[in-house]
């Protein structure tokens, strides 16, 4: 049969060279021929008969133990099949909604399509080696055993359901989906911190995610995550491998990746906002090389600021372990003695942010101080207002000018911790902020309109254009004021790339306690 059909496409071929086509009918005939042709050679090549191809083969089992829908069609609307819980899937391609399979009926592959999320949580995820040892692998959550991953094995994290993580990996000549226990998973893969190839590093893997993750520093740092997945150690780490570290989020004082890109010009250019790659680089070469690693960390700074620590750890010359055991004994003992790592006079609770500048605010007005900074570098494209604290004001996706966003953006992160609208106003206006905080009394006039009110962490400045009755910016205070500047974190600030930012001020002409362009303060009742 193949044969004929080769046979034919080519005698057609011919026909075409030779000019022998004298009319559309028989033009739409070769073409059919030709079409034919090429459905042959995607299934043969794509389809499985391919050595080539076969490494991108992958096998599987339906999550679902009930029978699953096979599609004649991308567009899974004809349906001409079933696979059962019991059959064994061969998955030729993958796409984010649909998957093209083959399966067992009666004595046959039988091939189609089916809905993606049918075999898995998620189309990508991170790749790790498993460099410790055998842990089983099984069909679906809870079912029966599917097979091993032995030591060597190329692993892939996609996803987590229950008490189980879904993984691709290696066996033999092809692939398999299958589901691990999350336990295994983080002992056997998980602890293999990703790192850069080419890389030198006298860091274990062990030893760097001791010193970049903290589960409850981590869900402290992030409302979302602490309501997700509480302080379960085993969630907040699978998240942080799979989805945190690539939307630049921080799981350890000593190391933030959007802070480490922005402080570090060199990395700047060289990673853009690839956070994986940062992170990547500072377990590879950033730790060794004492860069400024987060506000609270600078490896250079502390050795050098410390003589006990020089002494204890660099007699014997610099090397990446050294700095390795500097980061170390920062976040065992160095935090716990109040012992500064930065310039900037920040250090962390441990396991949770503070700044030095004792406060009288509660508690809760430090957690939002905490959030907000947790919100820095966030921001919209040049300007066009589209963030996601405009979205939570509006109830949907906004645009264009008339959408500023820096009070909806303290509005939010309030709501964030509070999980209410009362002690700040929920408004996009500042002036009307500020006119909701006077009728409640938590309203004091800077110094330069006749005030005389220090403000605390947790306070809310408020600016303006030379107008007592009117407000055209606000920030959150951070620390009290040092040497006359206002310490803050503002939203829809315009950075130097031309986008408008969530930005941390520590020192701007125009934010010191006497400039007329500081209003005044709120002080909400948190």
């Amino acid at each position: 049969m193949e044969k004929r059909k080769k046979a034919t496409f080519e005698s057609s071929l011919n026909e075409l060279k030779k000019g022998k086509v004298s009319n559309m009918k028989n033009y739409k005939k070769y073409i059919a021929v030709a079409a034919l042709f090429v459905a042959m050679f995607i299934e043969t090549f794509i389809g499985g008969s391919s050595t080539k191809a076969s490494a991108a083969i992958r096998k599987c089992y339906t999550i679902s133990t009930s029978n699953t829908r096979v599609y004649s069609n991308t567009a899974l609307t004809r349906g001409y099949g079933w696979i059962y819980p019991t059959d064994v899937v061969t998955v030729y391609t993958v796409t984010d909604r649909y998957c093209y399979v083959g399966y067992p009926a009666g004595n046959r592959i039988k091939k189609g399509y089916i809905a993606t999320r049918a075999i898995l949580l998620a189309t990508r995820g991170n790749t790790y080696k498993n460099n410790v040892g055998s842990f089983d692998t099984y069909r679906r959550p809870g079912a029966g055993k599917f097979g091993t991953s032995t030591k060597g094995d190329t692993v892939t994290v996609l996803g987590t359901s229950g008490n189980y993580t879904q993984i691709k990996y290696n066996v033999s000549n092809y692939y398999k989906y299958a589901f691990a226990l999350t336990s295994d998973v983080n002992r056997y893969v998980l602890g293999n911190v990703p790192s850069v190839s080419g890389g030198s590093t006298s860091i274990t893997a062990s030893q760097a995610k001791n010193v970049m993750f903290n589960a409850v520093y981590y869900a402290n740092m992030y409302p979302d995550l602490k309501v997700a997945f509480g302080y379960d150690s085993n969630k907040l780490y699978n998240h942080y491998v799979t989805c945190g570290i690539k939307e630049g989020r921080s799981a350890s004082p000593v190391f933030d990746p959007i802070y480490y890109i922005d402080n570090n010009s060199d990395l700047k250019k060289a990673f853009g906002n690839n956070y994986v790659a940062a992170y990547n680089h500072w377990i590879s070469n950033g730790c060794s090389e004492g860069r400024a690693s987060s506000r609270f960390y600078n490896g250079f700074y502390y050795r050098n600021k410390y003589s006990d620590l020089n002494r204890a750890y660099f007699s014997s010359g610099v090397s990446g372990e050294t700095y390795y055991n500097l980061a170390y004994h920062y976040l065992k003992y160095g935090i716990g003695e109040r012992r500064l790592a930065n310039g900037n006079g920040y250090i962390p609770s441990g396991l949770g942010e503070s700044t030095t500048v004792s406060s009288s605010n509660t508690s809760v007005a430090q957690k939002i101080v905490d959030y907000e900074l947790s919100q820095v570098g966030i921001g919209d494209y040049k300007g066009n207002n589209n963030v996601k604290y405009n979205t939570w004001y509006y109830g949907r996706t906004v645009s264009g000018s008339g959408h500023a966003w820096c009070m909806a953006f303290q509005a939010y992160c309030c709501n964030q911790i509070t999980g209410s609208n009362n002690a700040v106003p929920k408004t996009a206006s500042c002036t009307s902020a500020v006119n909701e905080f006077k009728k409640r009394g938590q309203f004091y006039y800077s110094k330069y309109y006749g005030g005389n009110y220090t403000p605390k962490a947790g306070d809310i400045v408020y600016y303006t254009n030379g107008s007592r009755y009117s407000s055209c910016h606000v920030g959150m205070i951070i620390s009290a004021p040092v040497n006359g500047y206002l310490q803050t974190v503002e939203g829809n600030i315009q950075c130097s790339d031309g986008n408008w930012k969530v930005v941390k001020f520590t020192k701007n002409a125009k934010r010191t306690v006497n400039s007329s362009y500081v209003l005044g303060y709120a002080a909400p009742n948190y």
